[in-house]
């Protein structure tokens, strides 16, 4: 039986819930930093499902399709932005991204005659093409998924279908949801199902997305709420996911602040049997900073860096070196965290036409 977004959402909100409770009514697991960065790797591994990978590349390629104009930030400028977070609110450039152009209720529905269609990916003119191939949901499109390679960010030629996805657009409480499901080639197994939901106001918009995502054993339940204000130049993040067949527990908060002096305050925490990790700090555009990190409580390493953008590194509390394994583990979840911004993205590059977002 596949796990439905809702039951995910329910396991999510049941392990964070769970996590709280262990901080204040019992002794924490002890640090198994070889367990704990298997626990990250069957984490990041949920996300790696081949028809999932294809969709975070395509994405911008189906949006396009629907007439949604191919995202600013695309695939490619992910890792810039990850090299640069604080060019997420430059001049209140996501804020302004993610606001609806026309309040999110009328414009760029699904075109009438794509409505039922499939698109395939033709080589001839290097784009998504309706198809007369049957199944797309009536409400919806669907778009079939080719084998790709993530590195260049490009299809793999000669093309290789890896599954499709489902697209479909509806309207509640004046609030536009875009649902994508992502299935393996044959329909046989649903490798990611998430729902993104735009709310707020044109000045201070924001962006929900969650659901859910699989590749083999493990499955990885998120939501991600991104809240954006043009006022004040700052852009907040909450990032929360578990994989409940590892008890693992996941929650990342980020507020990045614009203006003459940028920082990004950061606040995240990793939880499962093989320990309580806690990362916090804030860096500042100019002269970075110190994250500190305590496991179960106490104070185990800082993560130095000159800029926001620089290559972290990483110590004792003071000073002294850690082991390779222990530098291992620090750089996995600090890679987690900041791996918030390239999920965000991928996620909503599909359906940002759909949302009305100006991307």
């Amino acid at each position: 039986m596949h796990m439905t977004r809702a039951r995910s959402v329910f396991v999510l909100a049941a392990l964070v819930a769970a996590a709280a409770c262990s901080d204040s009514t019992g002794p924490l697991p002890p640090l198994d930093e070889a367990a704990l960065v298997g626990d990250m790797n069957a984490a990041a591994s949920a996300t790696d499902a081949p028809a999932a990978a294809s969709l975070a590349v395509l994405g911008d390629q189906m949006n396009f399709a629907l007439g949604g104009g191919v995202a600013v930030v695309a695939a490619e400028a992910v890792p810039a932005l990850l090299k640069d977070p604080l060019a997420l609110v430059k001049d209140g450039a996501l804020a302004k991204r993610l606001a609806p152009t026309t309040g999110g209720t009328t414009a760029s529905v699904i075109p009438q005659a794509a409505l039922g269609k499939t698109f395939v990916y033709s080589t001839d003119s290097g784009r998504y093409v309706l198809s007369a191939r049957t199944g797309a949901p009536a409400n919806g499109v669907r778009f079939v998924l080719y084998a790709v390679d993530p590195l260049f960010q490009e299809i793999v030629l000669p093309l290789t279908e890896v599954g499709y996805a489902d697209l479909t657009r509806t309207v509640v409480n004046d609030n536009a949801r875009a649902r994508v499901e992502v299935w393996t080639t044959g329909g046989e197994t649903k490798v990611l199902d998430y729902v993104a939901i735009v709310g707020g106001t044109l000045v201070a918009p924001a962006v929900t997305v969650e659901g859910f995502s699989r590749n083999g054993a493990d499955s990885l339940a998120f939501r991600l709420v991104t809240r954006a204000s043009l006022a004040n130049e700052s852009v907040s993040i909450n990032w929360r996911a578990a994989v409940p067949s590892r008890d693992l527990v996941t929650v990342v908060e980020q507020v990045l602040t614009g203006g003459e002096v940028g920082s990004v305050a950061f606040d995240g925490k990793i939880a499962s049997a093989n320990g309580v990790v806690t990362m916090k700090g804030t860096l500042q555009q100019q002269s970075g900073g110190t994250i500190t990190v305590k496991v179960n409580g106490e104070t185990f390493a800082r993560i130095v860096l000159a800029t926001p953008s620089a290559e972290p590194e990483i110590t004792g509390p003071t000073g002294e070196p850690l082991t390779e394994q222990q530098v291992v583990m620090l750089q996995q979840i600090f890679a987690w965290f900041q791996g918030a911004y390239a999920l965000f993205f991928g996620l909503l590059a599909p359906v940002s036409g759909l949302l009305d977002l100006a991307f």
